[in-house]
């Protein structure tokens, strides 16, 4: 995924639709998307540790510090910024483990170089004694014990380290969450070290939302420029992706509907169906629900390219009010409508009538080719529950708005104010697909023509309303994964195929990219 540093620089203007504070999650998929783009990890914790302590120097210059470092990547950026100030101030250095069982590949370059310099002392929970001492002897402390990567109980090196720290009356820094506090809810640990000062990594994280620090906190460059955020990458899979339990069952992990089809289309709502079904069945512990539904006269009953879907039949020429009720009857969180139907199939009475079900039984819809153009005709209808897909021809008969000829930053802002002005989330598909609900932003660059056929767009329909299904809602993050996904399946098969892939190819390949983010939960 390479965008250039001259078209990101562009899109420096639109940094205000990202988040302001990260989640533990979300910061993960930062720096996966980072890594995607080429900032590997060893540079984001040299350049980290940098701006540490370039900061400590300002006003702690001379001062002896202590780094009570970790095992993890907040140990490396703590080994990363004591070498870069050794020259200007008398530099600690604890290590809380044992070396051996560094699995870091940054925390073991930064430890192979600190130890080269300067004496490490390495603590266990029986020398917590020789920890005490260095830091009665400290006029600072940085703790880079332990950050967002925190999970359970702490063990009882790093808890006595802890207490140790708080206990001896210094100038505690922290980087990025305070060890012992939760980045999300900032709740505590058996302990938590209680900084007078904290460096957040790259932005602040959730814990700092939900009530005021007693601290100051300074965000700090890790080289990841903010605009990497407006691009997709596979950290948003990895936020769209949920674990699949060892016992869970078909209807546990997304159920999803596909209306669509006609005598003249009758295979593109089986290719959304398709392409939902892998989405959901990836993990291989069992199966998610698909259901098309198709008018009569589609014979869609004759094409069975995946026996698992139910397929069922409605109105042959015109939907109706008895459809509503077949519709009902069907199982699913989200629904595809649209692909392959007759645009004179519904009429405004029938299509207001299946909206206004969907949203009472808050049921989500991606609406795409006819969809579209009824809502393009009843913008009324358009609602917070929807992911709309239109290439820039439609969106011209939903808006009134030619984009054909328009740069891309043009292109953003009116895709923003229309998803803020309906209320919805838009995939405005392209070269550099944009998704927005009016508050966010993410761009997906395609870097090869492959997806620009028949079919590929139903395919993506079926993967966004998978990931829908299975987050229960999540509209925007649904929409970014379901994109990024659908782009890299085009530019694999663009490598193994070149410009003669078909959506079949496409959807039969949902599972080639999507399982190495499968997780399962015992």
């Amino acid at each position: 995924m390479n965008y250039g540093i001259n078209k990101m620089q562009k899109l420096k203007e639109f940094v205000l639709y990202t988040k302001k504070y990260l989640s533990i999650d979300d910061a993960y998929a930062v720096m996966a998307n980072a890594k995607a783009m080429g900032i590997n990890e060893r540079s984001m914790v040299e350049t980290a540790g940098a701006a540490i302590a370039e900061n400590l120097s300002r006003k702690h210059r001379n001062d002896r510090i202590t780094f009570v470092c970790g095992p993890g990547g907040k140990g490396a950026i703590g080994m990363a910024a004591a070498r870069h100030l050794m020259d200007i101030a008398d530099v600690q250095l604890a290590f809380l483990g044992n070396p051996d069982d560094i699995h870091s590949d940054s925390l073991k370059f930064n430890y192979r170089i600190a130890e080269s310099i300067v004496d490490i002392e390495v603590i266990d929970s029986e020398g917590i004694g020789k920890l005490r001492s260095m830091l009665k002897k400290s006029d600072d402390v940085v703790d880079a014990i332990i950050g967002i990567g925190m999970h359970g109980r702490l063990g009882e090196t790093m808890s006595r380290a802890i207490r140790a720290i708080n206990d001896s009356n210094k100038y505690v820094i922290s980087i990025d969450v305070p060890s012992g506090v939760n980045g999300d809810t900032g709740s505590k640990n058996i302990n938590a070290v209680a900084p007078d000062m904290l460096f957040a990594i790259h932005k602040m994280k959730s814990f700092l939302e939900k009530g005021k620090s007693d601290y100051s906190v300074n965000i700090l460059n890790t080289g990841i420029p903010t605009s990497v955020e407006l691009m997709t990458g596979p950290g948003d899979v990895m936020l769209a992706t949920k674990p699949r339990f060892i016992n869970a069952n078909k209807y546990e992990h997304g159920t999803v509907a596909v209306l669509g089809g006609s005598s003249d289309y009758r295979g593109a709502p089986m290719l959304s169906g398709m392409a939902a079904e892998h989405a959901l069945a990836a993990l291989k512990t069992g199966s998610g629900y698909v259901t098309v539904i198709s008018p009569e006269d589609s014979l869609v009953n004759e094409q069975r390219p995946m026996p698992e879907l139910i397929l069922k039949t409605i109105s042959k020429k015109r939907f109706s009010a008895e459809d509503i009720a077949e519709i009902k009857s069907v199982r699913h969180e989200a629904m595809v409508i649209g692909p392959g139907i007759k645009e004179d199939y519904f009429d405004y009475k029938g299509f207001s009538e299946l909206l206004a079900y969907e949203k009472s039984a808050s049921k989500w819809i991606v609406a795409d080719a006819a969809a579209l153009k009824m809502l393009s005709r009843y913008k009324n209808l358009i609602g917070s529950n929807m992911v709309l897909t239109p290439h820039t021809g439609e969106f011209k008969h939903l808006c009134g708005i030619d984009l054909s000829k328009r740069d891309l930053n043009s292109k953003i802002y009116t895709a923003i104010d229309f998803a803020k002005t309906y209320g919805c989330t838009l995939v405005l598909k392209g070269n550099d697909t944009i998704i927005t609900d009016g508050t966010r932003l993410k761009i997906n660059k395609a870097e090869s023509p492959t997806l620009s056929t028949m079919g590929t767009g139903d395919v993506l329909a079926g993967i966004i309303a998978s990931y829908i299904s299975i987050n229960k809602g999540s509209l925007f993050e649904s929409a970014a994964a379901g994109v990024y996904v659908h782009t890299q399946i085009g530019e694999m098969l663009n490598e193994e195929m070149g410009l003669h892939a078909t959506a079949y190819d496409v959807a039969v390949s949902i599972p080639r990219i999507i399982k190495e983010f499968d997780r399962i939960s015992y």
